[in-house]
């Protein structure tokens, strides 16, 4: 593959132009896909790579590409554009996943910043882009074939940061790069409690921010018969410094209960 190689391939265009704005892996994240706390990769259109933060293994990867590395294969019909960009990516040996970093937006094609989950155990990204459009043409950003790599920090430690009954929480630091086990107990938000039918009939979930920056939401409890019980979900701890907790009951009945440290959240340092 070639940075600028222009192939006749029909078959490949179809599956690789986005010209959809339904297609919700290409909508626009402003700068916000997974909460703006993931590392990016910016590719610009003078064919450089600027990575910011560390990729993380079991993490996530966003990538915001200039459409002006690709020229090729523009055009438009009956008053739209019909081209689009795709991105690849591989990590380590495994099977490449595709992303969408283009879609239409009233005729045009416009830039969207993809999210790319970044797999458990992964320790190299190999990434390259192709543009296409209706008619069949196809090029691609490619490195001139070598294609560009990223490394992949593995999970450092597993941890469990445990939301006792008590109200403390365990530990008071975690690393960036941990895979953190959120363990809740119900019993620190039972005001919603409730069964019907043999079933739980109420809920936790739980939220997470890191540095005051987007909000993540996590499901830290199931049912389990008419028993609410710890689900002990994972996340992997971004670079920051700073991680907050906060944790919202509800049931069918329309009840809402909230352990939020009395609205200050819980705070664990990241080192």
């Amino acid at each position: 593959m070639f940075r600028a190689l222009v192939l006749a391939l029909a078959t490949l265009a179809a599956t690789s132009c986005v010209a959809s704005s339904d297609d919700d892996s290409t909508a626009p994240c402003d700068g916000k896909c997974d909460g703006g706390s993931a590392p990016t990769i910016r590719f610009d259109d003078d064919f450089t790579q600027t990575v910011s933060g560390e990729l993380v293994a079991g993490g996530a990867v966003r990538i915001d590409y200039d459409l002006d590395r690709l020229t090729e294969c523009r055009g438009s019909t009956g008053g739209s554009e019909v081209w689009g960009v795709t991105g690849y990516a591989q990590f380590d040996a495994g099977a490449p996943v595709t992303f969408g970093v283009s879609r239409l937006d009233g005729g045009r094609v416009v830039p969207v910043i993809a999210s790319v989950d970044v797999p458990d155990g992964a320790t190299w990204m190999t990434t390259w882009f192709s543009v296409s459009n209706r008619w069949g043409c196809i090029a691609y950003d490619s490195n001139y074939g070598e294609n560009y790599g990223f490394e992949v920090t593995p999970v450092a430690h597993e941890i469990v940061l445990d939301f006792a009954a008590d109200y403390t929480t365990t530990p008071d630091s975690v690393g960036a790069g941990d895979r953190v086990v959120v363990h809740y107990d119900p019993a620190r938000l039972d005001e919603c409690a409730g069964s019907t039918g043999g079933h739980a009939a109420w809920g936790i979930t739980g939220y997470w921010q890191v540095d005051g920056g987007a909000v993540h939401s996590l499901a830290v409890t199931r049912s389990e018969g008419s028993e609410l019980v710890a689900a002990d979900p994972t996340l992997v701890v971004p670079s920051g410094r700073d991680l907050a907790f906060w944790f919202e009951a509800t049931n069918v009945w329309g009840c809402h209960a909230w352990d939020s440290n009395y609205g200050d959240n819980f705070h664990v340092a990241v080192h």
